[in-house]
């Protein structure tokens, strides 16, 4: 072991803030994408099903990934097309492969609530075209580059497009208006214009005449849309003898509702462009919808990064922790290889790799982003300590996690605060938490930190596992009682700070006294909303759609005969604005700071998982204008903090 010097220490910092975040990598240039590739791991072989010729959505709760591995296809992409990479090797064989890479989150304006089906597409088409125009600048030197467009004229036809798009917003929305004028002479004009073989082409003419009324017609463009894309990619696409396009298009759950629709329904055109056009989407857990057109499975495939998504294929919940464990230790020594310039594990740490890795396992439960929030966070610690070694401990280990645990609840705390979240899933916390105590209490030897739940309150979880309070590890885990359940474990440090022990084994967790039902049912007013009745039985909480007990006028239930109680539905009590799941957890940290607890934009897109302009845009543009927040400046930066509601 050796004394690290201040630039070792810099380069540690940097080593576990890279597994913090990875929107700091920019794809204008290769050496950061070069150095992702050093030291990605890829925990469940997800890039083979990424580099695979077909349209996919990549989901997982925010901070497991899915930009990292966005960006990690891209450079792939990059290499098998890109003559400043020609020596690299890649997974793609003798293919080339061009990619495009659009972040939704930066052409919002696509989707203005405002905007009709024609103006999106329009806008999005121009936003390909410009990611394209860029991105080729980046893959080729000025010398290739002037070839490249040399042999491929249809180029010019996308500056074409682009420049009617551009100029022809002012145009494109069709609209004839009629106008009474009982005084004044009237104009009839038309203008027509589009995309002929000797390029742009246009005719106007203006006609004058006399009368009481004026009628004017405006024609839309024709000819500038998603198939004169399509067409024109594919030309350039055969000239260069490229074999397949992939377009890579991340947070996707950045968009609202209504803007998710949209985009849906203009995606649904480009799948299946039979041009070997490929789309890659990156969606967060559960806050993502593509509508009735687009069907999972068949038109968009899958490319999970849940852990519980992974379960199945390490022979159960135990089995997968351990594989967790081994990439753990995997990803710590790839980054301190990769950032730490001859820095090794024993240099850093004074803990047993394997008891970090445990830890950590199930101190973040596959969300990447949790590992360097905890590492980051200990290391400081380490650093603090008045004492000669410097080294991250056991004790600095568990500062961090616990450092982890208080910003994602005052996430939820602050949601809930600012009612973005129903304020019923506080209540819901607590009784959760007050069952896991008496079970303690009952067999203080005994773990208690998973729960059992019926599979129909699956809905009830997500807020808490979004905001990492609670983990989805695995559906339709058997119970020792009987029956099929979605298994819970509640977050690690929360079990440490109420003395919980925690379950290492299969049967510590399957008990009946695991399932949680009775507690949480209390709530399904509020979760079931159908147009129909519900009901529900007393005894054994089974709960009956009116369709299942209608031809009865006594309703009993099939399994213990007794009477059925109807569930009165409740309504649930929101704030205003249609928030989106960063805005959420933006919102929901701003408001639970006090004036000192106050978090600069940089911090709190390190906390919540996006980007500095995120949240220093929306925060002084719209929350702070709206009175929702407080902003203070200090030492050149703004921080920010939340009202007394």
């Amino acid at each position: 072991m050796a004394i690290l010097a201040r630039k070792e220490k810099t380069h540690i910092k940097e080593a576990f803030e890279s597994i913090l975040r990875a929107d700091y990598i920019s794809i204008d240039g290769f050496d950061q994408l070069e150095k992702l590739e050093e030291y990605y791991i890829d925990f469940f072989n997800t890039t083979s099903l990424l580099y695979q010729k077909q349209d996919n959505y990549i989901s997982g709760r925010r901070g497991t990934g899915k930009t990292t591995l966005l960006l990690r296809g891209y450079y792939e992409c990059l290499k098998t097309i890109s003559p400043k990479l020609i020596k690299k090797n890649h997974s793609f064989g003798d293919s080339k492969v061009l990619p495009i890479y659009i972040d939704l989150n930066t052409c919002n304006e696509i989707f203005d609530s405002e905007s009709k089906m024609d103006l999106i597409e329009i806008h999005f088409i121009r936003q390909l075209i410009e990611s394209l125009k860029q991105q080729l600048n980046v893959m080729f030197d000025e010398k290739h580059l002037l070839l490249f467009k040399k042999e491929n004229p249809a180029l010019e036809d996308l500056d074409l497009i682009e420049k009617v798009l551009v100029e022809g917003l002012k145009i494109s929305t069709s609209r004839v208006s009629k106008v009474t004028d009982t005084t004044s002479e009237a104009q009839e004009s038309s203008i027509k214009a589009g995309i002929g073989t000797k390029g742009l082409t246009a005719e106007a003419s203006i006609k004058d005449t006399t009368g009481n009324e004026r009628q004017v017609e405006t024609t839309e463009i024709r000819g500038l849309n998603i198939q004169d894309f399509i067409t024109k990619v594919n030309q350039i696409k055969r000239k260069a003898g490229i074999d397949s396009i992939f377009v890579f298009i991340d947070e996707f759950s950045d968009l609202n509702e209504e803007a998710q629709s949209k985009f849906s329904s203009l995606i649904k055109n480009l799948l299946g462009s039979k041009i070997n056009m490929f789309f890659k989407i990156g969606v967060i857990t559960d806050r993502f919808s593509f509508g009735e057109k687009i069907i999972l499975g068949r038109d968009l495939y899958p490319i999970p990064l849940d852990l519980n998504e992974h379960v199945e294929r390490y022979d159960g919940v135990v089995g997968a922790l351990k594989k967790l464990e081994y990439y753990i230790s995997l990803l710590i020594d790839k980054r301190l290889s990769t950032f730490g310039n001859g820095v090794n594990y024993y240099d850093v740490f004074s803990i047993k790799k394997e008891i970090l890795a445990q830890r950590l396992a199930r101190a973040s439960m596959g969300i990447t982003r949790t590992i360097g929030w905890v590492l980051q966070n200990a290391w400081t610690q380490s650093q603090t300590n008045e004492k000669e070694e410097s080294r991250i401990t056991l004790q600095d280990l568990y500062f961090g996690i616990r450092s982890a645990r208080k910003i994602y609840f005052k996430q939820f705390q602050g949601s809930i605060k600012g009612r973005l979240v129903p304020g019923y899933y506080m209540d819901m916390w607590n009784r959760i938490i007050e069952k896991a105590l008496k079970e303690k209490n009952k067999y203080p030897d005994r773990p208690a930190s998973h729960i059992l739940l019926d599979p129909i309150r699956k809905d009830y979880m997500n807020i808490f596992c979004e905001n990492f309070l609670m983990h989805l590890l695995e559906e339709g885990r058997s119970s020792k009682a009987g029956g099929n359940y979605n298994l819970y474990a509640i977050d690690f440090d929360i079990c440490n700070d109420n003395n919980i022990k925690y379950a290492e084994e299969k049967d510590e967790f399957t008990a009946i006294r695991f399932i949680y039902d009775s507690v949480l049912n209390e709530f399904d007013p509020y979760f079931i909303k159908e147009k129909v009745k519900s009901y529900k039985c007393p005894e054994c909480d089974r709960i009956y759609d009116e369709t299942e007990v209608a031809h009865v006028k006594v309703k009993r239930c099939h399994d213990d005969d007794e009477k059925l109680e109807e569930i009165i539905h409740k309504e649930t009590p929101t704030s205003e604005g249609n928030y989106v799941e960063v805005e959420i957890k933006i919102l929901g940290l701003i408001n639970a700071l006090d004036e000192l607890e106050a978090m600069s934009a940089q911090e709190i897109a390190d906390a919540v998982g996006c980007s500095r302009q995120k949240v220093s845009n929306w925060g002084s543009k719209v929350l702070a204008k709206k009175g929702l927040i407080n902003i203070t400046p200090k030492n050149g930066k703004n921080y920010y903090y939340g009202n007394d509601l």
